[in-house]
């Protein structure tokens, strides 16, 4: 973990600075439908993740859109807060929170007590979800991250 809280993967192939607000400090992920970066916004000062769309068919740009909508729909301490949504010349992104800490895959093996805690924080979260007739789609140790709190965020 470096000292500014988050994880840094690799330097980034994507522009200094997005939308002429977000600053990229660092990619911290990447998968099939986007990648996450660690930002400055420039209008607040505040660091956080900015997840860019990847693609440009219209289908994944639909779901990239109603993920964004959903997130927002979920107030839950357990899972990852998001903030903006925008376009610019590159495509879609939103931001979120910039979760410290490390995955649940960075903290295996583990005893049972920290599990049994651990599954309390992703159950109660799943349970939200559930009951909006949700399905998260991608439920893994790499989207549990454990925070310096202790607990868990469901991202």
């Amino acid at each position: 973990m470096s000292a500014r809280g988050a994880v840094l993967a690799e330097e980034v192939d994507a522009p200094k600075v997005i939308d002429g607000r977000y600053r990229v400090e660092g990619e911290i992920a990447r998968g099939s439908m986007g990648a996450v970066f660690a930002v400055v916004d420039l209008t607040t000062g505040r660091r956080v993740a900015l997840k860019r769309q990847l693609g440009t068919r219209k289908s994944l740009l639909r779901m990239f859109e109603r993920e964004y909508h959903t997130l927002v729909g979920l107030k839950h301490p357990r899972i990852i807060e998001v903030y903006d949504y925008g376009i610019d010349a590159e495509g879609p992104y939103y931001t979120m929170e910039l979760l410290d800490g490390s995955d649940l895959r960075e903290r295996a093996p583990m005893d049972y007590r920290e599990a049994c805690r651990y599954l309390r924080d992703v159950a109660s979260s799943l349970g939200l979800l559930h009951a909006r007739r949700l399905l998260h789609r991608d439920l893994s140790p790499r989207n549990v991250r454990v925070t310096a709190d202790g607990r868990c965020k469901l991202i």
